[in-house]
Order: structure tokens, then sequence, then C-alpha cells
């Protein structure tokens, strides 16, 4: 794996400490990153409500911790707290979808053409690791119909690093999570062979120093997404 994923634990696990000697903090902190990670990847879905006794079951967390954690993922914008019906996952209709992606596509295009032209050593060899990853997860994805393969923003994460502008990759990370929960949805339309395709295009271009070319694979790639969750709007 790249150093550009999340690092999130997988569920199940506690990192480097016991969950039962972890401070309440940071039982909220690592149930949070579980949190981000299952609805990025799709083991939630949009609309779908959390219950926090079961999170108290299946983790072993008491309910000062598991509220935190909760709150925490609806401060990021991915789910919402609605009276008498808890906690569920943020399901946007298919205009403010398009709203969405429309500024997505701002920044990634943007970011694109910065990328290309700063591109160093580095940032290639991480591409060449960045490229094998992927591919791998959209192999595990169309041979495990029922798997659930990482695509946590690692795309994104290399292509904002790459580019250099810190700003940037602030209005990303506070503003572009959701978007990952329907990036993942999309992706798992026709085993993601499209999507595929542009985002090698994307990374190729890149690292080829073609910043024209890399916005239009930025577009190419937003406008796939949007075509497989089956949603018009211009991009």
């Amino acid at each position: 794996m790249t150093n550009f994923n999340s690092g999130t634990p997988d569920a199940g696990t506690s990192g480097d400490a016991p969950m039962d000697t972890m401070p309440s903090a940071t039982r909220a902190d690592w149930l949070a990153d579980v949190l981000r990670k299952r609805v990025i990847e799709g083991v939630y879905k949009p609309g779908e409500r959390i219950r926090e006794s079961a999170l108290q079951q299946e983790f072993g967390i008491s309910n000062g911790p598991t509220r935190e954690a909760l709150q925490q993922i609806v401060a990021d914008g991915i789910a919402e707290r609605a009276p008498w019906r808890g906690v569920s996952i943020v399901e946007l209709d298919k205009g403010k979808l398009v709203e969405l992606f429309q500024v997505r596509l701002a920044l990634l295009e943007y970011a694109a053409e910065l990328a290309a032209r700063k591109i160093t050593a580095k940032g290639i060899t991480q591409a060449e690791a960045l490229k094998v990853e992927l591919n791998q997860a959209f192999d595990d994805m169309g041979s495990q119909a029922s798997s659930h393969p990482s695509f946590s923003g690692q795309l994104s994460k290399w292509l904002l690093s790459v580019a250099g502008n810190a700003l940037m990759q602030q209005l990303w990370n506070t503003a572009m999570l959701r978007t990952l929960v329907y990036v993942n949805l999309s992706m798992r339309a026709n085993s993601g062979e499209d999507s595929r395709k542009h985002i090698n295009s994307l990374i190729d271009a890149i690292v080829a120093g073609q910043p024209d070319a890399a916005r239009e694979a930025a577009r190419a790639l937003t406008r796939q997404t949007l075509h497989d969750l089956h949603i018009d709007g211009e991009v």
C-alpha cells in the first residue's frame, strides 16, 4: 500500500493499544476513523442509520466515546443527526450531488494542472505504486462482488500532495469527504472499468507533465462518476 492511505484502522482492531486501556478521547477518535472508513468504502450506505447500541456492542466502547465518534462524522458532513432517528449517513438528492461534484471538479482540475507542472521524481515513484494499488483494488472488486476494496481517496491525496497547495488541500479535506461515498458507489458500476481507464489517464498525464491532458482526464473522470450514478448534470 502507498503512504497516501488514510491510515484508518480496520474495524474490529484497536491499533497499538488494547481498547480497554485507551483513554476515552482516543477511543472516540479511533471509532470515528473506523466509521469514516466504513462510510467512504460503502459499508454504510447513504440514508442508513447507525445505532449507538450496535456500535457499543460490537466494539465494547461505552456510551460517551460512541456518541462523540458519531458527532465527529456528523461534523465531517458525511452523517446527520435527526430528532427521534439518531444518526444516519447523509443522502444527497441529484441536484445537490451535481453541485457538490461541480465544486469537486473545479478543485480537481486545477490540482491536476498544478501537479502536472510540479511533478518530481518522488511524485513519479509514488504514482507508480499508486497505480499498482488502485488497479489491484479494481481487480479485487471485479472478482469479489461482496468485498469492499479500498478506494479511500488515495488518488486525490497523491494529486494534492504533488500540487503542493496547502489551502487547496485544506478545502478538499473539509468539503470533499462526502463525495468519496458516491465515488465508491460509482466505482462499483460495471466493476469500475471506465473509471479505471480515466484514473490511469489522469495519473499518466500528471507524470508526463501534461497540464491540459491532466485537466481533461479529471473532467472525464468526474463525468464518468456522475454517469455511473445515473445522474445528469453539467460538469
